[in-house]
C-alpha cells in the first residue's frame, strides 16, 4: 500500500479530534443535537486548519446512524464511506476547477433527487472565492431555498472575495489559526505515535514555521521524520531555515548600532544559503515579539522560556520608540526585499540603514532634559507692568491697529503681520517687505490715510528686506535653542516672533 501522509493519515474523524477550534465545534453539536442546523454553511480561515475536515464530519453526523445526532459514530456504513470519499451523497467540488456556470447548472439538476442511502444530501464547495460571478449568481437560489434534504457548505480562505449576496445566505463560522502551544502538544502525541522521538525546541519551530496551519505543521513533521530529525540543529540543517541564533545576533548588533557585526553576520547568512527574504520576515518577527515584551509583560507567554527570557533582557534595554522605529524599518525593508532584483544587496541596505538610525531618546527623557534646561536657565523674569493707556491726542500702535480691527479688517489684516514701525518726530515709518500688497498704490494712500486720522501723523511706507534671516542666526546662538536641537536632532524651519518687535 502506498505511504499515507502524516497529514491524512491523522486526519480527524471525529468533532472530539478537531484541533484548536472549540467555538465551531460547540456550534455545530448543539445545531445537530437540536436539528437547528442551517442549510447552507461558510467556513473561513486560514489553509489548513480544518474547514473541510469539519465539513465531512458534519456529512458524516447528518447521516450517521448512530444514537448521538451530533457526534459520528465511524462504524455505520454512511461514515465508513463518507471516510472512504465513496459516498454518492456527498460531494466534494473544487471550486478552482469547477468555477463555471455550466458546473452548477448540472448540481442544480441533481438537487432533486433524493439522497441514494443517507438522510441528507452534502455538498462541500472547497476555495468557493473561486467560483465565477455567473455561477456564484446561478446558486444564489439553490442556496436560498434548497430542498429539504440539501446542504450546502463552502469553503474559502479568503471570503472578503465572495460576493455579498453568497454571504448573506450562509452561516459563517471563522476558523481560526492554532496556538502555538496547542501545536507543540498535537505534533508531540503525532511524533510519539509514530514511535520518534524529537526535541521540544525541534517541535516549537516546526509549529512557529507553520503559522497556526495544522496541515503545513505535519507536513513539516512528516519531512522531519524522513530525515530522522532528533534534534533542533539537525531541523534547521535539513529545512535550511534561518536559525534563531542567527537572528537574535543580529537584532544585537542593530541594538547597539554595530554596522561591521550586521555585515559580518548577513555575508555568513549569504554563504550558508539562508532565503534571506525568510531571514528578513523572521528578524521582522524577532522585533515584533520584542515590542510585544516591551508594552506587556506577558507578551512572550507563548515563547519558549529561554527566548521569553532573551526578550525580556532586551526590552529593559530598549525604548519603546526605538523599536517602534526599526520595526517600521525593517516592515518596508522587507517588502523591498520581496521585489528587488539583488536582494542580497537590498539586504544588507536595509541592515545598514538600521545601524545608522541616531539612538532615540523617550519622551520622558526629552521632558526630563527641557526640564532641567528650564532649571539651569533661572526663573522666568517677571512680566512687566502694562504701559499706562496713551491718550486720544497720542495713541500708539497698537491702538492704531486695534482700531483697524474693528473698522477696516482688511487693512488690520494687512498691518498686523508687520513689524511694528519706528517713530521719526511726527511721522511713522513703517517697514515693508518686497511683494507686499501694500505695495500698491491705492492700498497705500487707504492706510496713509487711516493713521493720518487716528493719530494725526504721517504714515511712511518703507521697502524692505525681512530681517528673518538675521534673527535666525540669533536664535541659533541661544544655548536652549542649541540643546532642544540636539535632544530632537532636528533643524529650525520656521520662526514666527512671539513679539513683533523682536522681527
Amino acid at each position: 500500500m502506498a505511504y499515507l501522509v502524516l497529514a491524512r493519515k491523522y486526519r480527524p474523524q471525529r468533532f472530539a479530534e478537531v484541533v484548536g477550534q472549540p467555538h465551531v465545534v460547540h456550534t455545530l453539536q448543539n445545531a445537530l443535537r437540536q436539528g437547528r442546523l442551517a442549510h447552507a454553511l461558510l467556513f473561513s480561515g486560514i489553509r489548513g486548519i480544518g474547514k473541510t475536515t469539519v465539513a465531512r464530519i458534519v456529512a458524516k453526523a447528518l447521516n450517521c446512524e448512530g444514537e448521538d445526532p451530533a457526534e459520528p459514530c465511524n462504524h455505520c456504513s454512511p461514515c465508513r464511506e463518507i471516510s472512504e470519499g465513496r459516498c454518492l451523497d456527498v460531494l466534494e467540488i473544487d471550486a478552482a476547477s469547477n468555477r463555471g456556470i455550466d458546473e452548477i447548472r448540472e448540481l442544480r439538476e441533481n438537487l432533486k433527487f433524493r439522497p441514494t442511502r443517507g438522510r441528507a444530501k452534502v455538498y462541500i464547495i472547497d476555495e468557493a472565492h473561486m467560483l465565477t460571478r455567473e455561477a456564484a449568481n446561478a446558486l444564489l437560489k439553490s442556496l436560498e431555498e434548497p430542498p429539504p434534504h440539501v446542504y450546502f457548505i463552502l469553503a474559502t480562505t479568503e471570503p472578503h472575495k465572495l460576493p455579498v449576496t453568497i454571504l448573506s445566505r450562509c452561516q459563517r463560522y471563522e476558523f481560526r489559526r492554532i496556538p502555538l502551544a496547542l501545536l507543540v502538544e498535537h505534533l508531540r502525541e503525532v511524533a510519539r505515535a509514530e514511535g520518534a522521538e524529537i526535541e521540544e525546541e525541534a517541535l516549537s519551530l516546526i509549529a512557529r514555521e507553520s503559522e497556526g496551519s495544522l496541515r503545513d505543521a505535519l507536513s513539516l513533521l512528516d519531512q522531519a521524520l524522513a530525515y530522522g530529525v532528533k534534534t533542533r540543529e539537525e531541523l534547521v540543517e535539513a529545512f535550511g531555515l534561518a536559525e534563531r541564533v542567527l537572528v537574535e545576533s543580529l537584532a544585537r548588533a542593530i541594538l547597539r548600532r554595530d554596522l561591521a557585526q550586521v555585515f559580518r553576520l548577513s555575508e555568513e547568512a549569504y554563504r550558508q544559503g539562508v532565503d534571506l527574504v525568510y531571514l528578513a520576515e523572521n528578524l521582522l518577527l524577532f522585533f515584533r515579539q520584542l515590542l510585544a515584551a516591551k508594552i506587556n509583560s506577558g507578551g512572550a507567554e507563548d515563547l519558549p522560556p529561554a527566548e521569553a527570557a532573551l526578550l525580556r533582557e532586551l526590552s529593559m534595554e530598549v525604548e519603546t520608540e526605538e523599536i517602534l522605529l526599526i520595526f517600521q524599518h525593517l516592515l518596508r525593508g522587507a517588502e523591498a526585499l520581496k521585489r528587488s532584483p539583488y536582494p542580497h544587496l537590498s539586504f544588507e541596505l536595509t541592515l545598514a540603514r538600521l545601524c545608522e538610525l541616531g539612538k532615540v531618546a523617550s519622551l520622558r527623557e526629552i521632558l526630563a532634559k527641557l526640564e532641567t534646561l528650564a532649571q539651569t536657565e533661572g526663573p522666568a523674569p517677571a512680566a512687566s507692568p502694562a504701559p499706562p493707556e496713551r491718550s486720544p491726542e497720542n495713541p500708539s500702535w497698537e491702538a492704531v491697529l486695534e482700531a483697524a480691527r474693528k473698522e477696516k479688517p482688511r487693512l488690520y489684516g494687512l498691518l498686523s503681520v508687520l513689524a511694528p514701525p519706528r517713530q521719526e518726530g511726527e511721522r511713522f515709518i513703517l517697514a515693508v517687505p518686497p511683494g507686499s500688497l501694500l505695495a500698491e498704490k491705492d492700498l497705500q494712500e487707504e492706510v496713509q490715510a487711516f493713521v493720518r486720522r487716528k493719530t494725526g501723523k504721517e504714515l511712511l511706507l518703507e521697502e524692505r528686506a525681512r530681517p528673518e534671516e538675521d534673527l535666525r542666526e540669533r536664535l541659533l546662538e541661544r544655548p536652549e535653542v542649541k540643546e532642544t536641537l540636539a535632544i530632537f536632532g532636528g533643524k529650525v524651519a520656521w520662526i514666527k516672533p512671539h513679539n513683533q518687535g523682536e522681527a
